[in-house]
């Protein structure tokens, strides 16, 4: 009988997942589409974000047959340089992120060469790249594929072009795929998108619809520096590591310079309580680095630094919550929560959430949860994420909610949006769908949603306590009166002016619509000064100072204001009538 010897050869990475799209997301026509704009809006926003630019993106998918689409993503980044296209763009795993400790959406330089490599199979189209940035005279038109066995871009031409822009970046591919809209559609990652990314605006034009997606906030987000592992979640064999990578260097000098928080006497300390002082690192045991170990963990050090990480903050969260999810009228948007920084491996992360409750969402379906990783949404795979299992982990009836089943997602008329922001995200796969359920992780996003759910409960009995208010406030406007006419008639006199009284029985100061107009009313016994913001398409502001007791004043909103939008006003609320208090981030303006 012949032996059978099996050849064996180098694969290359691009032939690697080639023969394993789904490892990467490419496992079906809808998801490979999907993934192919999720992968090229993702790179753009992070250009403009390393360059501090507002970014302006569009979204074009044309159908061009059964299950043939062309993609087209142009922004208005940096662009690339003429030079580094090729590997940027054909070449996988190419990239400079990887070896950075700082926040970015990609980090191993794969999804769009990924993007590239499964239209060049489906379709047998090469992508076209224009690129031009802010020191070129003219654009480069790019033509160009993967050569597969090489893991190496193939150019088929570069041409010049005119583009009249300052700078910036057009991808075009044709690749084998199939359109959907709704639920892990192209516009709910986008709208998604928007939410994370504030400071962006997105136009959308798709097979069925066109969609234009206004930026929220106006300035940019901090650009984050790269910085070096924290001591804390460093592993033993990560230690090892490092310090045999730098054996030319001395114990403390590998401390002090490849270690975030670590000062020179800090470093010493360290050699000194682990025993190790004037042992060279060659010669250091794995018992030598066990009880340095030790001692780094016993160490307190000061708090990972933050400038590293990008997240989307307070102001961001909330008014991106108010223009995503106005359709629903919720009756509240909870104040913003963040958490952090903590550490896990030596990567710096927080974590950050906002609740939109009540109104037009349904109350009889499960909470709708939107996840987000580096200011990505993750719309697949959401069993098994950690933010999908911290929300369901809680005890959700003690905050009002019902919890049919244990471990479960509870039902209610309810929101949640939940990022991670981190140097390094711990995916559970390269396609980077869902977040890994890290202990450190899930300690610090159950710290973060019970600090939601907690402000909820207050909200919803606070609500209970408004809606009593108003039916009593109605009862006595309607009785009162009633009463002191029925008195003065039988007495004989003229009806008294019973404003007096209300004011006393209710204490509360009352903004209601009558007839397109807007009217503040202060039924309390102290003037009143407030500012009131209303909320909507647009944001507007007006002041009130010093409305007496008893008063009545009209605000100057046009009717369609006051029917677009709802109102916000700087006054505690236990003294409200038909507005919410002020959120945090517009008193702060």
């Amino acid at each position: 009988m012949t032996e059978f010897k099996p050849e064996r050869k180098e694969v290359s990475i691009s032939e690697f997942f080639d023969k394993n799209k789904q490892m990467l997301g490419f496992d079906s026509p809808q998801k490979a589409l999907f993934m192919t704009v999720k992968e090229a809006v993702d790179n753009s926003l992070d250009a403009c974000a390393d360059n501090g630019i507002l970014p302006d993106i569009t979204v074009k998918i044309e159908e061009l047959g059964k299950e043939k689409y062309r993609i087209e993503i142009v922004d208005n980044g940096p662009g690339i340089k003429r030079t580094e296209v090729e590997n940027s763009f054909g070449k996988m795993l190419y990239g400079s992120r990887f070896f950075e400790e700082r926040q970015t959406r990609g980090q191993q330089g794969l999804g769009i060469s990924a993007a590239i490599l499964y239209a060049q199979k489906t379709a047998g189209f090469p992508t076209e790249i224009v690129t031009k940035t802010e020191k070129d005279l003219t654009a480069y038109h790019f033509v160009l594929d993967i050569d597969i066995r090489k893991n190496s871009p193939h150019t088929l031409s570069i041409t010049p072009e005119i583009w009249d822009v300052k700078s910036g970046l057009r991808i075009s591919l044709t690749l084998k795929g199939k359109y959907i809209s709704g639920k892990q559609s192209v516009e709910e990652y986008v709208r998604e998108t928007a939410i994370a990314n504030p400071h962006s605006s997105f136009h959308l034009i798709l097979p069925d619809k066109t969609i234009e997606i206004a930026r929220s906030v106006e300035d940019p987000p901090q650009i984050p520096i790269a910085v070096k592992p924290h001591p804390h979640g460093v592993e033993l064999g990560e230690l090892i590591s490092i310090f045999r990578e730098n054996e030319e260097e001395t114990i403390e000098e590998v401390l002090e310079g490849k270690f975030s928080r670590v000062t020179k006497h800090v470093a010493k300390s360290l050699v000194e309580k682990s025993k190790l002082g004037g042992k060279k690192i060659s010669k250091l045991t794995r018992d030598d680095f066990e009880e340095l170990m030790k001692t780094i963990k016993e160490t307190e050090f000061m708090e990972p630094r933050k400038d590293c990480l990008s997240p989307i903050g307070a102001e961001g969260l909330f008014k991106s919550a108010m223009n995503s999810f106005r359709e629903y009228h919720p009756a509240y948007f909870s104040q913003p929560v963040i958490r952090g920084p903590f550490v896990f491996s030596g990567h710096p992360f927080l974590v950050e959430a906002i609740a939109i409750y009540g109104g037009d969402l349904p109350k009889e379906d499960p909470i709708k949860v939107l996840r987000f990783a580096n200011r990505v949404p993750l719309l697949y795979q959401s069993g098994s994420c950690a933010i999908t299992r911290a929300i369901s982990s809680i005890m959700w009836n003690q905050y009002g909610f019902s919890q049919p089943v244990k471990d479960q997602i509870p039902v209610g008329p309810l929101i949640v949006a939940v990022h991670l922001a981190c140097t390094k995200i711990p995916f559970t796969s390269e396609a980077k769908e869902a977040i890994a359920t890290v202990p450190e992780i899930m300690d610090s996003l159950d710290i973060l949603l019970k600090g939601v759910a907690r402000q909820i409960k207050t909200m919803k009995k606070k609500e209970a306590h408004k809606s009593q208010v108003e039916e009593k406030f109605a009862l006595i406007e309607q009785i009162l009166p009633q009463i002191s006419l029925k008195s003065s008639k039988i007495l004989n006199l003229e009806p008294p002016d019973i404003t007096r009284i209300i004011s006393k029985v209710m204490g509360v100061v009352a903004f209601r619509e009558v007839n397109g107009e807007l009217f503040a009313e202060n039924y309390t016994e102290k003037n009143q000064s407030f500012k009131v913001v209303l909320k909507g398409e647009g944001q507007f502001t007006e002041s009130v100072k010093n409305l007496k007791p008893f008063q009545k004043v009209k605000l100057n909103f046009s009717k369609e204001v006051i029917n677009s939008t709802e109102i916000y006003v700087d006054l505690p609320e236990p003294v409200l009538l038909g507005a919410y208090s002020l959120p945090k981030v517009f008193s702060d303006e």
